[in-house]
């Protein structure tokens, strides 16, 4: 006698699968957690980041995020200049430029597409607890 699958195991594939093919395909996550990028990227969107972007690919105009080197904390800014010593980013709504902050080194990877107000959950899902309730109840 056949048994179907339960609706919480076909979210379970489906959760995996998808985790999966972000892990092959280099497609990363990234909440937006600050309005420096208003209006294009509204705060708490989820962008999606291609990390497998070559340096050498990134153009004037493309969004990228970067570890900031002072704290290793990221940030998605557009570039607005490629020069020798490397790219000078600028969130959008900022009058002034981040000054030359991205380099071969610090370079995470470029925004893809984003989903507006995603990103919250997806910040809010990345602490320990939540994560841990989550895995828990897909496991149930």
């Amino acid at each position: 006698m056949k048994e179907k699958m339960s609706s919480s195991a076909w979210i379970f594939v489906i959760v995996f699968v998808i985790m999966l093919l972000g892990i092959i395909s280099g497609i990363r996550p990234c909440s937006v957690i600050s309005g420096s990028m208003e209006p294009n990227l509204p705060t708490w969107s989820l962008c999606f980041i291609d990390t497998r972007i070559s340096y050498d690919e990134i153009q004037t105009g493309d969004i990228v995020v970067y570890d900031r080197r002072s704290d290793g904390v990221r940030i998605i800014h557009r570039v607005i200049e490629i020069s020798p010593d490397g790219l000078i980013t600028k969130g959008d709504a900022n009058s002034v430029s981040d000054g030359l902050s991205v380099g071969r080194d610090n370079l995470y990877g470029k925004s893809l597409f984003y989903i507006p107000y995603l990103g919250y959950w997806g910040r809010f899902a990345q602490k320990p607890i939540v994560k841990t309730s989550i895995i828990i109840c897909l496991l149930v």
